[in-house]
């Protein structure tokens, strides 16, 4: 696998690198372009039920990378080579009967909604304040001598 595979965000990925654990699981290295040219590369787990689904084909891989990277529905471009003027894409003739539904988190600790990190913030925030009206004081003590 080396081509560029399109997605219907507009979005694309270069897999990399696919390094597999036999029977059990596989860690797909991609380059992905994502709209707004964003570049990351992104390392995508196949296990379980994913990864006996995949079998020996790769348009499913390549399907379930994308579609756990949130790109959407793979899709091909059009001939720019002919039609250098057309950007739009149609669809690839492969469609993956049934994806999985990636896992979303909505229970974050790292949010700045987390009260801990809340009073962490105010508590920086206090501390800064200490300090500016400390360097104001230390400033109008230096401009009253005329050290400044």
């Amino acid at each position: 696998m080396t081509d560029k595979y399109w997605f219907s965000s507009g979005g694309l990925i270069d897999i990399q690198s696919i390094n597999v654990n036999p029977n059990t699981s596989a860690k797909v290295q991609a380059l992905c372009y994502f709209p707004g040219n964003n570049i990351q590369m992104r390392f995508v787990d196949i296990t379980g039920d994913e990864y006996l689904a995949w079998g020996n084909d790769d348009n499913y891989l390549i399907a379930l990378v994308g579609h756990k990277l949130g790109l959407g529905i793979r899709v091909k471009p059009i001939d720019m080579a002919n039609e250098p003027d057309r950007t739009e894409v149609v669809p690839f003739e492969y469609q993956p009967a049934k994806l999985p539904i990636p896992q979303i988190i909505t229970d974050d600790n790292r949010s700045v909604h987390n009260e801990a990190d809340i009073q962490r913030i105010a508590s920086l925030q206090e501390q800064l304040d200490e300090q500016a009206a400390k360097l104001k004081t230390i400033t109008e003590l230096l401009f009253k001598n005329g050290s400044l």
